[in-house]
């Protein structure tokens, strides 16, 4: 394959199979945690439940499925599983300092979610999908990392 040729399909989409899994398994996690936690909800578990399911799950499918469809080039599994790891360890930080009040660990996991979204915008870089895909694509990431910084803030006022 030259460096003109898009990626095969299969393989292509292929790359997006452990994002969408995981974001499947995240977001059936969320709606178990909702169904268990229904009878007392608190204000916790709503933020765990909003979280599992739009941060980890969503966007998570989102980036994932859109990297796969946006990659001039076949994502190598080395750089999938940098991918991967950054975004979800990020996560489990986030979710595990959140829930326990350690500022420090939300502020290692946003950091860890920053740089793996970093990952996904370059691995898309020299798409030559259409200019409103590759647009929307850096919008949400856009949107993620202001997200991220919103949420390390908030994080950082709570313990205040």
């Amino acid at each position: 394959m030259t460096s003109f040729e898009a990626p095969a399909p299969r393989r292509a989409w292929s790359a997006a199979t452990p994002f969408v899994v995981t974001g499947l398994a995240s977001i059936t996690a969320g709606g178990l945690i909702s169904a268990l936690t229904a009878s007392a909800p608190s204000r916790h578990t709503a933020w765990l439940v909003a979280y599992l399911v739009l941060v980890v799950g969503v966007a998570q499918i989102a980036i994932g499925a859109g990297q796969a469809g946006l990659a001039r080039r076949p994502i190598t599994d080395a750089w999938l599983t940098l991918e991967l790891l950054t975004f979800n360890v990020g996560n489990v930080l986030v979710v595990i300092g959140t829930l326990l009040y350690r500022p420090p660990l939300v502020d290692g996991g946003g950091t860890l979610l920053g740089i793996g979204l970093i990952l996904f915008l370059a691995g898309v870089r020299g798409s030559e999908a259409s200019w409103w895909a590759r647009h929307l694509y850096r919008i949400l990431i856009a949107f993620l990392i202001v997200s991220i910084v919103i949420g390390l803030v908030l994080a950082q006022l709570r313990d205040a």
